[in-house]
C-alpha cells in the first residue's frame, strides 16, 4: 500500500511544476530566439520556465540582433524574448511585422542612451552635445565602445556621432565582446577616468556603478516597450491556455535588472535565478496561472 502511494506521489511531482500542474495536453515543442545579451538572458529564462510549465520543451537559439530576426522571419525559431518597439528593433521587425503576434509587453519605459561615471562633473559634460568642447574632448577617452553588431544601441550611436560631429572632434565608435564593454565602465569608475558609455536600461550596471545619463537633444533614442513576439504559425496552433497565460506574464525594468545582475555578477545560472524569483514572487505568478 505504501509503495502504491508513493508512486503516485511521485507521479504527480513528475507531471506537475513549482507553480501548479503542467497543461494537461501534451504541448507542442517550441523554439525561443533569444539576443545574446544577458539582459536578454535573464527575460527569456522566466518565459521558458513558464512556457515548461505550461508543458512545452523549450529549445533556446541564441544570436545577435540581425541574426534573430532572420531566423524569425524563415520560421526557424517560433518566438522572440523580446523586441524593442517600436524605436530600437522596430526597423528589424518590420519587413516580418505581419506574420508575428504581440504575445505580451514584459517592460515599459526601455531606453537607450549614452551615460558617463557619475564622477565626471555635471558642470563639464550635462549632454551628449557637450562631448564636443575643447576642454572636455582633451581629457575623454576618444573610444566610445558599444556591444551588439546591428542593435538599436549601435545604429542609434552611429547616427549619434554623425549628428553631433563627434568624429570631427576625435572621437570613434567601435564594438567589444560584452565583458570587455562592461570592464571599461568599471575600470574607468575605480581610476576616476572620463569616458561615455553607450547603456541601455534595463541593464545591470546601472545596478553596480554609478553613472549619469546624458542629455540628448536631437532625440535619436527613443522610449520602447520590450514585446514578447510569435510567429502566427506557432500562435495559433499553441492551447489556449498557454496564449492565456503568456499574455499576463510581466516583470518590469527593477526586476529584469535585479535578475541580470544576479546572472553576471553573482554567476548564478540563469533558469536557477529565474525560478528563484519565481518562488520568491508567488502572488505574482499565481495571477499568471490562474484559471
Amino acid at each position: 500500500m505504501l509503495k502504491h502511494a508513493v508512486r503516485a506521489l511521485t507521479a504527480l511531482v513528475l507531471c506537475t511544476g513549482p507553480l501548479g500542474p503542467a497543461h494537461a495536453q501534451q504541448a507542442a515543442p517550441v523554439t525561443m530566439g533569444q539576443i545574446n545579451l544577458t539582459f536578454y538572458v535573464a527575460t527569456g529564462a522566466v518565459v521558458q520556465a513558464v512556457l515548461e510549465d505550461l508543458g512545452h520543451k523549450v529549445t533556446v537559439s541564441e544570436g545577435n540582433h540581425p541574426t534573430i530576426y532572420e531566423r524569425l522571419g524563415k520560421g526557424e525559431v517560433d518566438m522572440l524574448v523580446a523586441s524593442w518597439l517600436p524605436n530600437a528593433h522596430g526597423r528589424l521587425q518590420a519587413p516580418l511585422a505581419d506574420q508575428l503576434v504581440e504575445a505580451t509587453t514584459l517592460y515599459e519605459n526601455a531606453k537607450l542612451y549614452w551615460a558617463v561615471p557619475a564622477h565626471v562633473p555635471v558642470s563639464a559634460v550635462r549632454s551628449v552635445d557637450d562631448l564636443r568642447k575643447p576642454d572636455v574632448a582633451a581629457r575623454m577617452d576618444k573610444d566610445i565602445v558599444g556591444v551588439g553588431p546591428g542593435s538599436g544601441l549601435m545604429v542609434g550611436s552611429g547616427e549619434i556621432m554623425k549628428r553631433y560631429g563627434l568624429e570631427a572632434a576625435g572621437y570613434k565608435l567601435g564594438i567589444a565582446p560584452a565583458p570587455e564593454w562592461a570592464r571599461r565602465l568599471g575600470d574607468a569608475t575605480a581610476s576616476g577616468k572620463w569616458m561615455v558609455m553607450p547603456l541601455w536600461q534595463p541593464q545591470y550596471l546601472n545596478a553596480v556603478y554609478p553613472v549619469r545619463v546624458l542629455e540628448e537633444p536631437q532625440g535619436v533614442f527613443g522610449t520602447d516597450r520590450a514585446v514578447v513576439v510569435v510567429r502566427k504559425t506557432a500562435w495559433e496552433t499553441w492551447p489556449a491556455r498557454t496564449r492565456t497565460v503568456l499574455s499576463r506574464v510581466q516583470l518590469g525594468i527593477p526586476v529584469v535588472t535585479e535578475l541580470e545582475r544576479q546572472i553576471v555578477v553573482e554567476k548564478r545560472p540563469s533558469a536557477q535565478v529565474a525560478r528563484d524569483w519565481m518562488r520568491a514572487n508567488p502572488d505574482i505568478v499565481k495571477a499568471w496561472f490562474a484559471q
